[in-house]
């Protein structure tokens, strides 16, 4: 970087860390914003160190100015000192706003609302866990930047949800397979290619994710694209809950209970024996579900392991309301957004009368049953009532400053005569800016009152971690919902907010946190939730339940043929039984002699299997072109408008069966099988993707089935979100193949899957009414090539077929603005196709190893059992269906790596004049993309 240019970027990054602290995804983001160049964490790192320019805070994780840099952390850690920064925001306003905001303050702050909490005593053995926790979320950091420090995501399609005078809640679609954690905090840029004197970088909170559909919160008054990049810092909360532990480690552990933190990580929490107790008298639940109220009606600590279906939800907004009638103060926590509105949406149908401000949802939602409720429950909407003057005026000051300006920008920069306007005009818009920055803080000093003399809390565990309000609050009671998705490290985090009254609730056979780091610690910590750190799922395996562990038994939600197949399998200690009421419940959307489990056999179709961008994960165009006709043909022709749940477990399988979903139909919701989680819909499809025709090794998830493994833990998510049918896309000869010869609990469902469910054939799918067809020849593929205006992409190990030469005489003859992309094997270099499309501006591309056999053009997509364009392709199927189509051909786009060319880049040429030929491994040593000579090997 040239000298000037660094100074430049000096002179910015001081500034910036002058006016405000920023996270390191935040300065990043700033930076790019900026038209500045792009760097890595390390680099900045280096400029700010080699010249004191800025100082990283390892308590806040924060860049500060290295004078303020004390005062900064000095700010989180003590009250005062935050409420004070607050009210600082405004001292560069005139006197006449900083009266009004006084005025304001002393009418709708509440002198003590915010109580200030005492030391609690450390707990024996403290430091060492905390320690060993934090060590472990070290180590998960350290895995997240080396994988890739950011995530750099195209968003399309955005819309705004809804508005407040504060903030903005919108929805993107992704551009990709990138899954990204509820609760982070990322950075919102323009697409690439536009022009940078644009507003800067938008910081925003992630909210939610199904499938490719984000939502995400920001500031209200930023600029708003409809497609957008978003910026995520990987490491962002792993990093917040490390500094979370360090300050605990750091002093008096004012407000956290760290013997109640301990508690449900520990043997401590694993009771041998209790006090005898009855189940809770109250109507309208069974016998298990009375009795976990009880349980955790006692002040101590209750595990409720709650199988699908069973009324853990309803069991837990009893509870809650129990709780709130006897006086308590309650903190609601889980792991995502959507586990918390369903919780919270469970208690409001139960309890159906509250004040406002008694219940209190931190955070934005897309749950329109919680919003402009009367009274209100989400925290904005509560602090907009307590704090109507305050946002009224700092809508009034937003209007007034787009109307500044739009005048400041009328005056011609170069016209002497107003300069004395263009100067009162900028000291207005100054001034004005100060007084809404004033109005923010005094807003958010309000929302902190709310939440301090809220009875009940519900929000996300990040926000227990990151939101100080909630620290700072004393909760008599916590119930953490969903807790076999939270990490052990993560549950004495929220735990540590009560008293050692707890109640941790959740599905231990259900799918655990997502680690990256593989050392023993972060296992340990990271990988397991509190069922298995405290060793509650041994003890139930083993045939000893702990004495404050209830376990439901009833399923409200499946079939009786699903729902014993689920029981069987997975939940053998439980004696899972299906309620009467699913018995007599009639049949919503399908017929009476419809079958509740199906099979769809893909053994013999040998379907290739290929991998993301050429690398990553695994897709079957096959099984999706399959699911297109189960869509259209038997889901379509429902009895009822049904809900349909398209789930595989691999990520691209998932963007290829949402293409199949409806527009506009929310009935339809495709995902991966951990974004499922905790949902369901009348009719699931699974499709299992596997397929012996991949001449890939089978993923673990299919080998490794034991109790408690990923692949088991998958089966059973899958199949129990559907209500009323299954339907399972899966090449059987390849699981059982893969599988292990002892009895797993996968083996013990498909077992029962093999008696009771109904066998669809293939071909039987393919021949129903719908997008997909068998073809006999390739006839019809020429008429489709010939019928392309915008893109053809062609995929085919071998091209020394039967219809090669008509397929290049249609190519030849394609329009310019016709995008050709062909992908072939190393033979096909010097082959007839190169020789005859050398100087064409189709796209040429040797690849090894050519894994995927299809074309894709406009809106037809075509596949074949071998080399499409080879001498024998076997089986071909057609798919006349535009959005599948295309989604095939993004999983199959290659990108420039380290200077190899990517899709839509021609390949170089060697010294000898030989075409290269772009080479990927996925595994090995050697792992990478490289571009070869096939002859000189260069």
């Amino acid at each position: 970087m040239r000298s000037s240019r660094k100074d430049g970027l000096r002179k910015v990054i001081r500034d910036l860390v002058a006016t405000s602290s920023l996270t390191t995804n935040e300065l990043l983001g700033q930076l790019e914003a900026r038209g500045l160049p792009r760097l890595g964490e390390t680099e900045l790192f280096l400029i700010c160190d080699e010249t004191g320019i800025a100082k990283l805070d390892e308590v806040t994780g924060r860049w500060c100015d290295p004078a303020g840099s004390d005062q900064a952390v000095a700010d989180r850690a003590g009250n005062d000192g935050k409420r004070m920064a607050r009210r600082d925001r405004s001292s560069d306003t005139s006197a006449a706003f900083r009266r009004e905001l006084r005025d304001l303050r002393d009418r709708f702050v509440r002198v003590g609302a915010v109580p200030e909490n005492s030391a609690v005593p450390i707990a024996p053995g403290w430091k060492q866990v905390a320690d060993a926790a934090r060590t472990a979320l070290r180590s998960e950091r350290a895995a997240a930047v080396g994988k890739s420090m950011w995530q750099n995501i195209e968003l399309v399609d955005g819309a705004i949800l809804e508005e407040t005078p504060t903030r903005r809640i919108a929805r993107y679609e992704i551009q990709g397979s990138e899954n990204v954690r509820e609760g982070t905090t990322a950075t919102l840029l323009p697409p690439e290619g536009t022009s940078k004197q644009h507003n800067g970088a938008v910081d925003v909170e992630v909210l939610t994710q199904y499938g490719s559909e984000i939502t995400m919160a920001m500031p209200v008054e930023q600029q708003f694209w409809e497609r957008a990049r978003l910026r995520c810092d990987l490491s962002y909360l792993v990093t917040e809950q490390a500094n979370r532990f360090h300050e605990l480690l750091a002093g008096p552990t004012t407000g956290f209970d760290t013997a109640a933190a301990m508690q449900p990580v520990s043997m401590d929490g694993v009771l041998d024996r209790v006090p005898s107790i009855d189940p809770y008298p109250i109507a309208g639940l069974n016998d298990r579900q009375r009795l976990a109220i009880a349980h955790g009606l006692c002040p101590r600590l209750t595990w409720l392991w709650g199988p699908p279906g069973t009324g853990k939800t309803t069991t837990l907004a009893v509870l809650l309301a129990q709780l709130l009638d006897m006086g308590k103060t309650v903190l609601l926590a889980a792991p995502t957004n959507a586990a918390i509105d369903v919780a919270l949406g469970a208690l409001i149908r139960y309890r159906r009368q509250w004040v406002s401000g008694e219940l209190v949802r931190i955070g934005p939602t897309d749950n329109d049953f919680l919003a402009r409720r009367n009274p209100a429950v989400l925290l904005d909407e509560i602090a907009a009532e307590q704090g109507a003057e305050p946002a009224r005026r700092l809508v009034e000051v937003r209007q007034e400053l787009k109307q500044l300006r739009d005048r400041h920008r009328a005056i011609p920069d170069k016209d002497p005569s107003r300069t004395h306007e263009r100067t009162a005009l900028t000291s207005k818009i100054g001034d004005l800016e100060g007084f809404g920055k004033g109005l923010v803080a005094l807003l958010g000093e309000v929302r902190d009152q709310v939440i301090a003399e809220g009875r009940l809390i519900a929000c996300t565990a990040h926000q227990v971690v990151l939101k100080e309000s909630v620290r700072r609050k004393s909760f008599d009671v916590v119930v953490i919902d969903e807790a076999s998705m939270m990490t052990a490290a993560m549950t004495m985090l929220v735990a540590g907010a009560g008293v050692g009254h707890t109640i941790v609730a959740g599905d231990f056979r259900q799918l655990p946190p997502i680690v990256q780091a593989d050392d023993v610690g972060a296992r340990e910590w990271l990988g397991q939730s509190a069922f298995e750190k405290s060793g509650v799922a041994r003890a139930v395996g083993r045939g000893s339940p702990p004495a404050n562990l209830v376990a439901l038994d009833t399923q409200h939600r499946m079939r009786q043929s699903i729902g014993d197949a689920i029981g069987a399998a997975f939940y053998p200690e439980v004696g899972l039984v299906t309620a009467s009421s699913v018995r007599d419940r009639p049949a919503r959307t399908i017929a009476h002699d419809e079958p509740e489990l199906v099979l769809v056999d893909t053994s013999d179709l040998s379907a290739p299997l290929a991998r993301r961008d050429g690398m990553s994960s695994r897709y079957n165009v096959m099984h999706a072109q399959l699911a297109a006709n189960i869509v259209a043909a038997r889901l379509g022709v429902a009895r009822q408008p049904a809900s349909v749940g398209l789930i595989s477990p691999f990520a691209p399988q998932a963007k290829l069966l949402q293409s199949l979903a409806p527009d506009n139909d929310p009935r339809t919701i495709a995902s991966t099988v951990h974004r499922f989680q905790g949902g369901e819909t009348d009719v699931v499809l699974y499709d299992a993707v596997e397929s012996g025709g991949g001449n890939l090794r089978m993923h673990r998830w299919f080998t490794d089935t034991h109790a408690g493994s990923e692949g088991a833990r998958l089966l059973n998510v899958a199949m129990s979100r559907a209500r009323e049918q299954v339907i399972l896309v899966a090449d059987m000869g390849r699981i059982h193949r893969g599988r292990p010869i002892s009895s797993t609990p996968v083996r013990t469902f498909l077992q029962h899957v093999g008696r009771h469910a109904l066998p669809w054939d293939w071909r039987e799918v393919a021949s129903e009414v719908g997008p997909t067809t068998i073809e006999s020849d390739l006839t019809a593929l020429t008429d489709d090539l010939a019928a392309a205006t915008e893109r053809i992409e062609i995929f085919s190990e071998t091209v020394d077929g039967p219809a090669t030469r008509r397929v290049l005489e249609i190519l030849d003859n394609a329009p310019e603005e016709v995008r050709i992309g062909f992908w072939f094997g190393p033979q096909g270099i010097g082959s007839v196709v190169e020789r005859a499309l050398r100087n064409h501006h189709t796209t040429l591309h040797p690849l090894r190893r050519c894994r995927e056999s299809f074309v894709v053009t406009d809106s037809v997509l075509w596949s074949a059992q071998s080399s499409i364009l080879g001498r024998a392709p076997g089986l071909l199927l057609r798919t006349g269906h535009c959005p599948l189509a295309q989604a095939v051909r993004r999983q199959s786009l290659r990108r420039n790596v380290h200077g190899v060319p990517g899709t839509g880049q021609a390949p170089e040429r060697c010294g000898c004049g030989t075409l290269r030929m772009r080479e990927e491994r996925s595994g090995g040593k050697r792992a990478g993309v490289y571009s070869v000579c096939p002859l000189c090997r260069d």
